[in-house]
């Protein structure tokens, strides 16, 4: 394969993922509800909110948008095998989430049995994926088992195996070479991953003790690594052990970034701290609330105009749960795959909007834990100004982000004619030529035998036998002609012909359907 066949191929993939991604926005909304009337500061702000059904409402909401996101890596593995799948779709999708689970299985087994994983306590970088104690890989993870198992299925679905293994012809075959690669891929993980965990471990170290530069690495960092799950490894550390700071605050020791904000709210006469601020996540408040909206204009603005309506809703949607809570990946995932140089910018604009709040001090956290930014902005910005938060500068340097944002994005889409939501190629009503041997010609045989194609209203199989529902029974060949075709026997039903041909009836399902054009 060409390397222009190849980027094709890759560009393709921001496509296949669109449907996935258009559910973020609507799990961020409720993901981002729950979690903003469930934090601390805002249910101390407004005590009712810590009423029994509020928060029954509130943990419903939370758990319902949490059932996406924790499970989008197995939800993207799926996607990538019925988007890439030539045929059959079903056995590929079911395929990509039995590799993914022997993937995370097999990094779990062995991870455990070396003692770098402790089931009960797990560490950051690790966790629980679909009831399995493993690392966190990430979206990435769910990629990379779908291409790979693409690569198996299209590779091996009408399979023809020597007779002892028969039974395994055809499209159960790939579930066994899936389970085999996603096992293989894990091994591989297995090596790989925590190595690179470790060397985020010495990138904390070198964020502590750089000042301004090391805001900068920190939202940069945090940014470029989501895609891979590794973004973790980033903030976790700061957000609770002593990387994020150790103070006595109220005559008590407190240690990590969150613990020690949440002290000086609750401290009268405690004032903020930019050095424990900046590892709240202060840069997010402009990167969420003005940033992100800026693309997203410009995105819709690039769009084609007969899709604009569409894509303004979903962007609508989009921006609504990265204000309010600070969950971004809806607006992120609509341009990473199909547009990574753009992620890139937005990962270093990401980064400078940590070092401007650092400069000036803008006391202000971003992450979840204190509601998200826009929650965040009005009570622990505005309503704690005499604690230092300096939140007038938030306005002005969320005009210079917003703009930053839309102008960058707006001229790199144009110039290098980016497929950004709304501006994809339209999908051409084409099929893959379907080549069939020499050897293969008994196909052709049997559709004849069938009464032709048009004849041929549905074929599937069982273990046995070929199942073919047909228009018009009356042209259907005897038993005679199949038995010269292979055969061992047939059996005529209400609406159609059962074909017997043991263990090729799978292969010769596949094939038919490849012969017919149909899925």
């Amino acid at each position: 394969m060409k390397s222009g066949s190849y980027f094709a191929k890759f560009q393709q993939l921001g496509k296949v993922l669109m449907t996935p991604i258009l559910i973020l926005p609507i799990a961020g909304i409720l993901m981002g509800l729950g979690s903003a009337f469930l934090s601390t500061s805002i249910v101390k702000t407004m005590p009712f909110l810590g009423l029994p059904f509020f928060s029954s409402l509130f943990n419903l909401l939370k758990s319902a948008g949490s059932a996406v996101f924790n499970n989008l890596p197995v939800i993207f593995a799926i996607s990538i095998t019925i988007g890439y799948a030539k045929k059959e779709k079903g056995i590929a999708a079911l395929s990509a989430f039995l590799g993914y689970m022997v993937m995370n299985a097999t990094m779990s087994s062995l991870l455990i049995n070396v003692g770098r994983i402790n089931p009960n306590k797990l560490a950051t970088g690790q966790a629980s994926i679909l009831g399995i104690p493993t690392l966190d890989t990430g979206v990435f993870g769910g990629i990379m088992v779908g291409f790979l198992v693409v690569y198996l299925h299209n590779k091996y679905y009408n399979i023809s195996l020597p007779p002892i293994l028969s039974i395994f012809s055809g499209t159960k075959f790939v579930p066994v070479v899936s389970i085999i690669g996603a096992l293989l891929l894990g091994l591989v993980l297995s090596v790989i991953w925590p190595f690179i965990q470790n060397i985020l471990n010495a990138l904390s170290l070198l964020i502590k003790n750089s000042g301004a530069l090391g805001s900068m690495i920190y939202g940069l960092a945090e940014r470029a690594l989501l895609p891979f799950g590794l973004h973790h490894f980033v903030y976790l550390p700061f957000f609770f052990t002593s990387l994020g700071g150790s103070m006595e605050i109220g005559g008590k020791l407190t240690q990590g970034a969150v613990n020690i904000y949440q002290a000086q709210l609750a401290t009268p006469g405690a004032l903020f701290n930019i050095d424990v601020t900046r590892f709240a996540m202060n840069g997010k408040v402009i990167e969420a609330m003005f940033g992100l909206p800026g693309a997203a204009l410009a995105m819709y603005q690039c769009a084609k105009p007969e899709k604009k309506k569409v894509i303004g809703g979903f962007f609508i949607a989009a921006i609504i749960p990265a204000i309010f809570a600070g969950i971004t990946e809806p607006i992120e995932f609509s341009f990473l795959f199909a547009a990574p140089v753009l992620y890139g910018v937005h990962a270093v604009f990401a980064g400078m909007a940590y070092l401007a709040t650092y400069l000036l001090k803008v006391n202000i956290p971003g992450s979840a834990a204190f509601g998200g930014p826009f929650l965040s902005f009005i009570f622990n910005g505005i309503m704690q100004a005499d604690k230092g938060s300096n939140w007038m500068f938030v306005p002005l340097l969320g005009i210079v982000f917003f703009f930053l944002y839309y102008f960058s994005f707006k001229f790199i889409i144009k110039k290098w004619d980016l497929k950004t939501p709304g501006r994809e190629l339209e999908e051409e009503d084409s099929t893959e030529n379907v080549k069939i041997s020499t050897s293969e010609t008994i196909i052709l045989d049997i559709v004849n035998a069938l009464g032709g194609k048009d004849n041929i209203t549905g074929i599937d199989a069982c273990f046995s036998r070929l199942r073919v529902s047909v228009k018009d029974m009356s042209i259907v060949k005897d038993v005679d002609v199949w038995k010269k075709l292979g055969s061992n026997g047939i059996v005529k039903v209400k609406d159609g012909i059962q074909i017997v041909y043991g263990a090729k009836a799978d292969v010769y399902k596949t094939q038919i359907r490849d012969f017919l054009g149909m899925e």
